[in-house]
């Protein structure tokens, strides 16, 4: 029997993104167009939505970033995420997305512009597999208004966030891209 994130990635036509750790595929770009004035650009579009897949095998995180947009991820499969979210003034927030209501998972999680953003597979989570063996994985969809562009996400380095919020360091070193670490 196939893994289903194998299946995921083949139906989805999900594309590796290691240094994000996992597959994504964008699906919807709004034709919308929105004023950002204060962006390089001028505008964005309303919002982008894609597919994103952490897999430990490309890094098994969703490495710490920050966008300058609201996102929302919404949970379709798989094992549990742990994301944690630093607000500007430091506020460290932990969310679990997952489907199981019931143990405090949410199914949603909007992270406000301007926070720090980070997730990672619950690996050690049992209950998820639908088969012995089964690789673990979390597939859920982001959605990002204005819409994605790379030119507003700032580049995160590892003394600048040591610097900001050296209480967090021992929360967030882990998040860190591996060449960031």
């Amino acid at each position: 029997m196939d893994h289903r994130s194998k299946q995921y990635v083949q139906s989805l036509g999900l594309v590796p993104l290691p240094q994000e750790g996992g597959y994504f595929k964008e699906t919807i770009r709004s034709p919308s167009k929105l004023p950002t004035k204060e962006r390089d650009g001028g505008e964005r579009n309303l919002y982008t939505t894609i597919y994103y897949m952490m897999t430990p095998e490309l890094g098994g995180k969703n490495y710490l970033q920050r966008i300058n947009s609201e996102c929302v991820y919404y949970f379709h499969d798989g094992w549990p995420a742990k994301y944690v979210l630093v607000s500007p003034e430091g506020k460290y927030q932990e969310h679990i997305l997952g489907h199981d209501v019931w143990r405090g998972h949410v199914l949603q999680l909007f992270v406000p512009t301007g926070y720090l953003k980070a997730g990672k597979i619950l690996v050690q989570e049992e209950g998820w597999a639908k088969f012995p063996g089964e690789a673990p994985f979390t597939l859920v969809s982001e959605q990002v208004s204005p819409g994605f562009d790379p030119r507003d996400r700032p580049e995160l380095r590892a003394d600048n966030i040591k610097t900001s919020f050296p209480n967090l360091w021992p929360d967030l070193e882990e998040y860190l891209r591996p060449l960031e670490a």
